[in-house]
């Protein structure tokens, strides 16, 4: 699923020492999305990492950006939003693992799951809970 590919991709982003820029970003979990291609995203993203100026990145954009069809306006907004949704989904699951870090490292036992589930002023009274507990 095109999804999978995106969550992929944005790892792969994330973990890379290339300082990719904010429209780099965008347009690869996009290429990656439409075109549901690995090797070609991969591609995508070498190229990108070797261009030595904004010239040269805009013109590898402009070629990889042929290489996916136009579609409906309303399907290009669906995929776009689709993309926005599954980014913020990682960055959530990586506050919720951030989140039970720090309340295990202070001594509150608050499990990722409890996190997902609960409601968040039920879990700042916990938190305060036990903070007061652990004074």
């Amino acid at each position: 699923m095109n999804l999978e590919i995106v969550e992929e991709t944005a790892f792969i982003m994330n973990e890379t020492k290339h300082p990719f820029t904010e429209s780099q970003k965008e347009f690869v979990v996009q290429f990656a999305f439409k075109s549901g291609n690995k090797d070609l995203t991969s591609q995508l993203m070498e190229e990108l990492r070797q261009s030595v100026n904004e010239t040269e990145s805009t013109q590898i954009i402009q070629k990889y950006s042929a290489m996916i069809q136009d579609k409906p306006s309303w399907v290009a907004q669906i995929e776009n939003l689709l993309v926005a949704l599954e980014m913020y989904r990682i960055e959530e699951e990586k506050a919720i693992n951030r989140l039970a870090d720090i309340l295990s490292a202070y001594g509150i036992n608050v499990s990722v799951e409890e996190i997902r589930q609960t409601d968040t002023e039920e879990l700042l009274t916990k938190v305060k809970k036990e903070m007061m507990e652990v004074r």
